[in-house]
C-alpha cells in the first residue's frame, strides 16, 4: 500500500468534490456576497422553475427548501464541507464493497474505451432501482437524451444510496439537500469518478485491506488539519469542530497489534496459557512475574473499548484476535462474528465521519469471515458524541416511564453534561447507579411496539445520548487507544475549563488526560 499516493488521491478527491459542491450551490441560487440562498423557485405541474430553468425532478422543491434552511442555520462552508465528505464516504464505500465482491460494480467504467459508469449502462439496459411513477417518468426522459448523462447518473446514484439498507445503516440517510449537491462535473474528465477510475493510487490489493479506510480518512482531512495547526500559530484555539482534524492520527499496524495483543491477547493467555495463539502474537510482552490469575471465564467476557476510536483500526485488529479465540472455543463463523459485534467491542469518537467509517471497517472485517453479516441489522457498538440537544423534564419522564421516575435526577444530570459531548468527548465523567444503568439499558432496548404511543422522534433523539452514556458508564477489562494530542494552550475555553477542574494532574495535554480516562474505564 503506497500511502503517499493514497494521500494525493484523498486530497485531490476532497478538492474536486468541494469545488463541485460550491458550483452546485451557485446553481441552486446561493449568493456568495450575502452568503444566503436568495433565488426563489416556482412550483409548477411536473416540476419547478428556478432562474428560468425547468427542473423535472419531483423531489427538487423539498430538497431545495432544506438546503436553504441548512445554509441559513450552519453557513455555506459547513454545508459544502459536509456534502463533500458525505459523497466521498458513500462513493468510496460503494467502490470498496464492489471491489470486495459484496455488491455489483456501480462506479466502474464499462471499459477503458467507453467511459460510462456501470450504473448508467445498466439503466440503459433496463436494470435499475424501482422508482415511483414521477421519478420513473423523469428517468425515461433522461434515458432518451444522451447529453443528460450527468443528470441520469445523479438520479441513479442518489436512488441507489437511498435504497441501500447497508449504506443507510452504516452512514445514516443522506440529508435530502445533499443529493442536490452532487457535483455537476462528477463524470467530467477532471471529476471525481474519472479520478476514481483512472488513478493507480489504490490497487485492487489495497481495496482488500480494511486498513485502507483509515488511511483515506486521515488523508482526506489532512489539509484541514494543516489549516487548524496554522491557526494555532496565530494564537487561535481549537473549537469543537476543529478537534477531529487537529487530533486524528491513523495508528500504524504494528502499534495497534502491540496494544491489542497486550490487552485482549493477555486476557486470553491468562485463561489459556498454553494456547497456540501465543506463538502468533509477535508483539506480546512476556510477563516475567508469576502468571496472572484469569479474570475471564470465556472469550465472551472480554470487553475492549477504544474511547478515541477514529476509523476503528484498534477494534478491527481486536476483531481478528477475538475471532481466533472464538473458533478455539468451538464457535461457528456466524456465532463468532455475531458475538464479537454484540459482546466484545466498543468505541467512541467525537467525529461522526470517523464513527461511520469505523463501523464500515469493522463490518468489512466481519464479512471476511461471515459475508452474510452484511445482510443483518447488527451494527458495531461504535458511537459518535451527540450534538447538543436539550431535553425538558417532561421529555425525560416520558422516556423513563412510570417505572423509571426514581432515576430522573441521575439521567437529567448526565444529559446536562452531555450537552458538551462534541467538545469534551470521552473525558466526560458520567455516572449512573447500577440500578439506573440497568433500567435505562433495558428501556432503550425495548422493541418499538412496546413503547405505547411514545414519541418516536423524541426516542430517536435520546438514543444518540443513551448509547454514549451506557458505553461510558460500564467497566472494561481491556482499553486501548491512540489518544488525541493537544496541549492546553490550544484548547478552547470550555474544554480547558472542564479538564482543569476534573483532571488537575494531567491537564497539560489531552493525551495525558486520556491515559487517566483509560485507567478509570
Amino acid at each position: 500500500m503506497n500511502t503517499a499516493q493514497i494521500k494525493r488521491f484523498a486530497q485531490q478527491a476532497r478538492n474536486i468534490l468541494k469545488k463541485g459542491v460550491y458550483t452546485r450551490l451557485l446553481m441552486h441560487g446561493y449568493n456568495p456576497k450575502t452568503r444566503q440562498v436568495e433565488t426563489e423557485i416556482q412550483e409548477i405541474s411536473g416540476g419547478v422553475v428556478i432562474d428560468g430553468k425547468l427542473i423535472r425532478d419531483p423531489l427538487y422543491a423539498k430538497q431545495w427548501n432544506s438546503l436553504k434552511k441548512a445554509i441559513r442555520t450552519h453557513g455555506a462552508d459547513a454545508v459544502a464541507e459536509e456534502a463533500a465528505y458525505t459523497w466521498f464516504n458513500r462513493l468510496m464505500a460503494i467502490r470498496i464493497l464492489a471491489k470486495n465482491g459484496y455488491i455489483a460494480p456501480q462506479l466502474e467504467y464499462m471499459s477503458d474505451t467507453f467511459q460510462t459508469t456501470m450504473i448508467v449502462s445498466n439503466a440503459r439496459r433496463g436494470f435499475h432501482e424501482k422508482m415511483d411513477s414521477a421519478s420513473q417518468e423523469y428517468l425515461e426522459e433522461l434515458l432518451q437524451d444522451d447529453s443528460r448523462e450527468t443528470e441520469l447518473f445523479t438520479l441513479l446514484i442518489c436512488r441507489y444510496c437511498r435504497e441501500s439498507e447497508l449504506l443507510n445503516r452504516l452512514f445514516g440517510r443522506i440529508n435530502d439537500y445533499t443529493e442536490l449537491l452532487l457535483p455537476m462535473d462528477i463524470l467530467a474528465e477532471n471529476g471525481f469518478i474519472h479520478l476514481l477510475n483512472s488513478s493507480d493510487a489504490i490497487s485492487d490489493e489495497d481495496y482488500q485491506q480494511v486498513e485502507l479506510i483509515g488511511w483515506l480518512y486521515q488523508f482526506y482531512i489532512s489539509e484541514k488539519k494543516d489549516e487548524v495547526f496554522a491557526s494555532f500559530k496565530k494564537n487561535k484555539k481549537a473549537e469543537a469542530e476543529d478537534i477531529p482534524a487537529a487530533t486524528q492520527i491513523f495508528t500504524p499496524n504494528w502499534i495497534v497489534k502491540y496494544m491489542v495483543e497486550n490487552t485482549v491477547g493477555q486476557l486470553w493467555l491468562d485463561l489459556h496459557p498454553r494456547d497456540a495463539l501465543r506463538d502468533e502474537m509477535h508483539y506480546l510482552v512476556e510477563n516475567s512475574d508469576a502468571r496472572s490469575a484469569p479474570i475471564i471465564a470465556e472469550v465472551a467476557d472480554i470487553h475492549l473499548l477504544d474511547p478515541a476510536a477514529g476509523s476503528g483500526h484498534i477494534l478491527v485488529e481486536g476483531f481478528d484476535l477475538l475471532y481466533r479465540m472464538y473458533r478455539t472455543e468451538g464457535y461457528t463463523a456466524r456465532e463468532a462474528v455475531e458475538s464479537i459485534l454484540r459482546q466484545n467491542l466498543f468505541g467512541l469518537d467525537i467525529d461522526l465521519r470517523a464513527v461511520q467509517l469505523a463501523r464500515f471497517a469493522l463490518l468489512l472485517k466481519a464479512a471476511n469471515y461471515y459475508p452474510e453479516i452484511l445482510k443483518t441489522d447488527i451494527l458495531p457498538h461504535i458511537y459518535a458524541m451527540p450534538e447538543a440537544d436539550e431535553f425538558t423534564p417532561d421529555e425525560i419522564s416520558q422516556f423513563l416511564g412510570s417505572e423509571g421516575q426514581a432515576y430522573h435526577a441521575e439521567l437529567t444530570e448526565a444529559l446536562e453534561l452531555m450537552q458538551q459531548a462534541k467538545n469534551l468527548g470521552s473525558v466526560m465523567k458520567l455516572s449512573l447507579t447500577s440500578e439506573a444503568r440497568e433500567f435505562i439499558q433495558k428501556r432503550v432496548a425495548e422493541p418499538p411496539a412496546s413503547r405505547n404511543l411514545f414519541n418516536v422522534q423524541l426516542w430517536n433523539r435520546l438514543t444518540s445520548f443513551i448509547d454514549v452514556l451506557l458505553v461510558l458508564t460500564r467497566k472494561y477489562n481491556a482499553v486501548a487507544a491512540n489518544p488525541p494530542y493537544m496541549g492546553s494552550k490550544n484548547m478552547n475555553g470550555g474544554l480547558k475549563k472542564y479538564i482543569t477542574s476534573n483532571y488537575p494532574d494531567t491537564k497539560s495535554d489531552l493525551f495525558a488526560v486520556f491515559m487517566e480516562v483509560c485507567l478509570d474505564l
